[in-house]
């Protein structure tokens, strides 16, 4: 009907008419396609909402599955430090306390849970990162992603290397290990005794003892630390999109 009247209006040399139908097409267009943009941002904002929601449910539970170990593993750097300024005569101790003791025994401990976030690796994979409007959480996100990627590759390389050693299988006359049931953590720990003098004397166990604390340190510096950082800081600004508070 349109192109009809349209033609008419041309044949007659009716140019006001050729105007106002040109002018309906042209608003018409306009219109549908800002119709189906308004449609694309509701649609995108529906599924911002629910990814968010969906992120939220997986970072309760990949904290639940890490944080037990993780917390102890961060604490432990420092109880490593400790222990090495006993060895050392550093420090104004001299004697090691049973954490410290554990921390000696434990020191090429470098495995953690850190589970991965399947709803962000699905928005990924699709490419639409781009539905989340807030850009300090998609920074966030994406951080979180190479954090976790170089955490995963550290605690490959380094619980390959045979540069870090269980200390108890390789010097157990300066320390004996004992598995306990822990009632309140409802696990199984070891209790640590160390040969202090004796580890003292022993230069092989010193120049182990300090590869050991080296690797430590590096896991939990480079590897470790910075993942829990952005993993809490992706926590907080999905509570903070969500308007939740914990």
């Amino acid at each position: 009907m349109l192109l009809r009247r349209l033609g008419e209006a041309l044949a007659n040399q009716n140019w006001f008419v050729v105007i106002i139908e040109v002018l309906v097409v042209v608003i018409g267009i306009f219109i549908g396609l800002q119709v189906d943009d308004w449609n694309a941002t509701r649609k995108d904002r529906i599924d911002e909402r629910a990814f968010l929601q969906q992120l939220h449910t997986d970072i309760l539970f990949a904290s639940d599955l890490s944080s037990r170990v993780r917390t102890r593993r961060l604490e432990r750097l420092q109880i490593v430090m400790d222990a090495s300024d006993v060895l050392y005569r550093r420090g104004h101790s001299d004697s090691l306390t049973e954490e410290e003791c554990i921390a000696l025994s434990s020191s090429n401990f470098f495995n953690i849970n850190a589970p991965g976030l399947p709803s962000l690796d699905e928005l990924i994979a699709t490419g639409r990162l781009e539905i989340i409007r807030d850009a300090e959480l998609r920074r966030a996100l994406i951080g979180l992603q190479q954090t976790r990627a170089t955490l995963s590759a550290m605690i490959a390389i380094q619980s390959g290397a045979s540069t870090f050693t269980h200390l108890p299988s390789i010097y157990p006359d300066l320390i004996q290990l004992t598995p306990y049931f822990d009632e309140e953590l409802e696990e199984i720990r070891a209790r640590a005794t160390c040969d202090l003098p004796g580890m003292r004397g022993d230069q092989r166990f010193l120049n182990q003892w300090s590869a050991n604390a080296d690797g430590y340190d590096a896991y939990i510096r480079d590897g470790l630390a910075p993942w829990t950082s952005q993993f809490d800081k992706v926590h907080e600004l999905i509570d903070e999109a969500l308007g939740l508070h914990h």
